[in-house]
């Protein structure tokens, strides 16, 4: 059986079974509401998704077994630090050795199921878009805003080939958050690029990764992060065909700083 046949049987447990196993360990009150830290992985019964619920059994595993919920979930996200990053990449057609010598995080994201086109629509923005138009379906929406700010962009990774790839950030990056949110894994990291090249001096990056759909929501910007995660919060995900056909693009590395392109 495969990670993803696991996630998938996981989901077809009855809802009620999960629910009084939660009630049971104190992990849900009567109501439906998290008692725990683990609040935002459980969320309402009514809109739990498949790989959320994953989380939540194994957070009444893990209260069944002593141990903190959340060392129990096993993300498909992997933030790791690093020293610099070498790496091939691909340009005009011809692959190339790079070195970020500033890079000392990156990210993969691990899944073996089909991968989706997708897209997004923000119901909420903080202020109007300069990129894309708001309120429609769309891969891309920005606020680009000049010099030193850039509110928020929120870009889509549906037909990039995600797997293999490290996408680092060049700057003095912190992680700050990982959880399972709506079904997400959601990663949030601040980066400060006072001492690098580009004009921004600190920015916020929000990712959120499906791997039962393998699609990746990136958000990112000079925006505080409780900004961002309202628009995150208040995003429409439309899911599109299976993606059946690949190209070889010949980079296994890439960044996701904003203002490089």
């Amino acid at each position: 059986m495969t990670e993803i046949d696991l996630f998938r049987a996981i989901g077809d447990i009855d809802d009620q079974y999960i629910q009084e196993a939660s009630e049971r360990l104190g992990l849900l009150n009567d109501a439906g509401a998290s008692s725990t830290d683990f609040e935002e992985a459980v969320m309402n019964k009514k809109t739990i998704r498949i790989f959320s619920k994953t989380a939540l059994i194994a957070a009444v595993v893990a209260a069944a077994l002593g141990i903190t919920a959340l060392a129990a979930v096993i993300f498909r996200t992997k933030v790791e630090s690093t020293d610099g990053l070498e790496g091939t990449w691909n340009s005009a057609g011809e692959n190339h050795t790079v070195f970020f010598e500033d890079a000392r995080l990156y990210m993969i994201f691990e899944s073996s199921a089909p991968r989706h086109e997708y897209q997004f629509k923000a119901n909420w923005l903080p202020s109007e878009p300069t990129v894309g138009v708001p309120d429609e379906y769309t891969d891309y929406l920005s606020n680009t805003g000049k010099g030193s700010v850039l509110p928020y962009e929120i870009n889509s990774y549906n037909r990039t080939d995600i797997q293999g790839i490290r996408y680092c950030f060049n700057g003095k990056e912190t992680l700050t958050k990982q959880d399972i949110w709506n079904g997400y894994e959601r990663t949030e990291i601040v980066v400060d690029y006072t001492d690098s090249p580009l004009s921004f001096n600190t920015v916020n990056y929000l990712i959120l990764f499906q791997p039962e759909d393998n699609y990746l929501v990136f958000i990112g910007g000079t925006d505080p992060m409780e900004t961002l995660e309202k628009i995150a919060d208040n995003l429409e995900i439309r899911l599109g065909d299976e993606i059946t056909e690949f190209y070889d693009q010949g980079s296994d590395i890439a960044w996701f700083d904003l203002g490089r392109g």
